[in-house]
């Protein structure tokens, strides 16, 4: 096989990884890129992702504590809209 058989769109390949990852796995994955990429990688990868630079920010600080989220959890519990009594559905 010549050289030129293994030349891969390697952006391409990346997002379609990305989008399949759960909402903290993508937060980390950024942050690693960005990490990677030095100085202005919050930014770059912010762009390139589409994503808020807090979300990337978030995911180093989740990388650099090493903070280990409970088993079968993705988002944290107590989240989402509060059950209350005035806002009843009416059909």
């Amino acid at each position: 096989m010549k050289k030129t058989d293994f030349e891969y769109d390697i952006v391409k390949h990346e997002k379609f990884f990305y989008s399949q990852l759960s909402e903290r796995h993508k937060r980390q994955y950024a942050a690693l890129k960005a990490m990677e990429k030095g100085y202005y990688g919050v930014k770059e990868v912010s762009k390139t992702f589409d994503i808020h630079i807090h979300t990337v920010r978030r995911g180093k600080k989740e990388l650099i504590l090493e903070i280990i989220p409970p088993a079968n959890k993705i988002r944290q519990q107590g989240g989402g809209r509060k059950k209350n009594a005035a806002h009843k559905q009416f059909t």
